[in-house]
């Protein structure tokens, strides 16, 4: 029997009929960077009775319909102990493990692709009826123990039950699409792509898009323009839930005539670098150091907003490059799939706004994103911490809401700061954040947010003024079909996440597990 200190975890289960019957580990969304042949874990769970049975198996293919037993092979036994394990009440819980391998060798490597999928369950051979046991996601379910942990076993394990129910997947990290070969993988930011036929019409369009707007030709200039550093607002941090630089951030409000203020910002980036080239996604640390001490900036990017909102071009962007000058494209990942202005920008700022190139303008809801400052890193240097820049955050984040934001936008910071509001000084950002529309289906809508929506998609969807924005759970699981595509399909139809940094982290993580079993993909989501 497992110790009760180190697997407190592991004590819980669901409902009336079988409330002990559960596999604790490994949880959903469990990862590893191993091989996947002979790859073991330890699974463990609890059952009502003694000496029972319980056979592990796992589907012959990810890829099947999980509801028929045919589907499903035995890979592992284990048995009930005989000594029961209390907790918070007098019903026995008998605990059972084994350490055993899903995919003992390469005869049965259509279970679990390298890179892919295993699904695997606990089912007890009691001589009154087979159980399959219930599961837990590994995003959500310390959390939840904590919170419930000293409810009985059957309140707590109903409360923290996982989305698989009774499967659990178990994700392999050993590949990613982000290092398939061009033409074998997505676009990284295409979605705005310019259509146009080279990278030099690419940047004669966007230096026509500056002359509309109306661009300050050096970064000099725009500071002027719109008047920096007066009444500016500053941070400085790495943006690891977006593009994995070093970014220095100013902004502020400006006049304009018979209308609400604009907002103008500009963020110089910092990166680590090879060969004197800008890494994406490097070591946020050099990246930092960088930004702190003002040196090696790359470029910077500008962004400003004049009302009327959602008018062509009341959203505009900007590109200077290390020297100030206006720069007529901008590499935003290692790949440069994508370096069209403002193309680029609106794969994120404006997932309902489109670039005109027989206008040169922006149209549609072109938007300034929020400032998720959970999502940032920050440098121990004194004056950069997090605590030390929380109020200019905040400051920031007053700002945006002065950009005519989505509901989508304006929900996060409203969350973000709740229950005061982010104009007051004395508000503090809080993580614990999720729309009201995501929290009916106990952890099921909790996984698939903190788990999925949270670190991988809120970002640029809240640009988005529709369903796509993925405020309420029952839209985003409408959007089933088209995720199973464009985030578990193959090659290029893998769209999602859009950028290089994102969808890398994504496959490095157990947000598959989530989103197949949560949404009944049926797939194998592998590179």
């Amino acid at each position: 029997m497992s110790p009760i200190p180190s697997r407190r975890l592991a004590l819980v289960c669901l409902s009336l009929v079988a409330a002990t019957a559960c596999m604790t580990g490994p949880h959903n969304g469990t990862t590893t960077g191993d091989p996947v042949i002979g790859e073991t874990f330890l699974f463990e769970g609890y059952y009502p009775e003694p000496n029972i049975p319980i056979s592990l198996q796992v589907m012959n293919n990810p890829g099947l319909d999980p509801t028929l037993d045919s589907n499903w092979s035995q890979f592992a036994t284990a048995t009930t102990v005989t000594t029961p394990t209390p907790f918070n009440s007098t019903d026995p819980l008998f605990h059972w493990s084994v350490t055993a391998a899903p995919v003992p060798h390469i005869g049965f490597s259509l279970r679990w692709s390298t890179g892919g999928l295993v699904k695997v369950r606990a089912v007890a051979k009691d001589p009154d009826g087979d159980t399959t046991l219930y599961t837990f996601d590994d995003i959500t379910y310390p959390g939840c123990f904590a919170d419930n942990v000293n409810q009985p076993w059957n309140v707590l394990g109903t409360e923290c039950q996982g989305v698989g129910l009774n499967r659990s997947a178990l994700v392999s990290t050993r590949n990613s699409p982000v290092d398939a070969a061009p033409g074998a993988r997505t676009v990284f930011l295409g979605k705005k792509q310019s259509n146009l036929p080279s990278q030099a019409a690419e940047e004669a369009e966007t230096l026509q898009y500056y002359a509309q707007i109306q661009a300050p030709a050096t970064l000099a200039a725009f500071r002027t323009k719109f008047g920096f550093p007066n009444s500016e607002v500053t941070a400085t941090y790495y943006n690891d839930g977006d593009l994995g630089i070093g970014r220095e951030m100013h902004c502020r409000s400006f006049t304009v005539p018979s209308q609400p203020n604009g907002v103008a910002c500009y963020v110089s980036n910092y990166a680590d670098q090879l060969n004197g080239v800008p890494v994406f996604g490097g070591s946020s640390a050099i990246a930092l150091a960088d930004a702190v001490s003002r040196t090696n900036e790359f470029a910077t990017v500008a962004m400003v907003f004049t009302p009327p909102a959602n008018t062509a071009n009341s959203v505009q962007f900007m590109v200077y490059d290390a020297q100030g000058a206006l720069a007529p494209k901008a590499q935003l990942d290692n790949a440069a799939d994508n370096t069209f202005v403002p193309g680029n920008c609106l794969t994120c700022h404006g997932i309902r706004a489109t670039y005109n190139p027989a206008t040169n303008s922006v149209s549609g809801q072109a938007k300034f994103l929020p400032f998720d400052v959970f999502s940032f890193r920050y440098s121990n240097a004194p004056g950069f911490t997090y605590a030390e820049q929380a109020n200019a955050l905040r400051s920031l984040n007053d700002l945006i809401t002065r950009t005519s934001p989505t509901a989508a936008i304006t929900d996060f910071i409203t969350g973000l700061y709740a229950p005061k509001a982010v104009s007051d000084v004395t508000a503090m950002a809080n993580d614990t954040y999720v729309p009201t529309q995501w929290k009916q289906t106990k952890q099921k809508g909790l996984s698939l947010y903190n788990g999925v929506v949270k670190p991988y998609c809120r970002t640029c969807h809240m640009s988005a003024g529709d369903g796509s924005a993925f405020l309420d759970q029952t839209t985003f699981e409408a959007y089933a079909p088209i995720i199973k595509t464009e985030v578990c399909g193959s090659g290029t139809t893998r769209t999602m996440p859009q950028a290089e940094h994102v969808m890398r982290k994504f496959w490095k993580s157990g947000a598959r597990a989530y989103l197949d079993l949560g949404l009944d993909l049926q797939s194998h989501c592998r590179p």
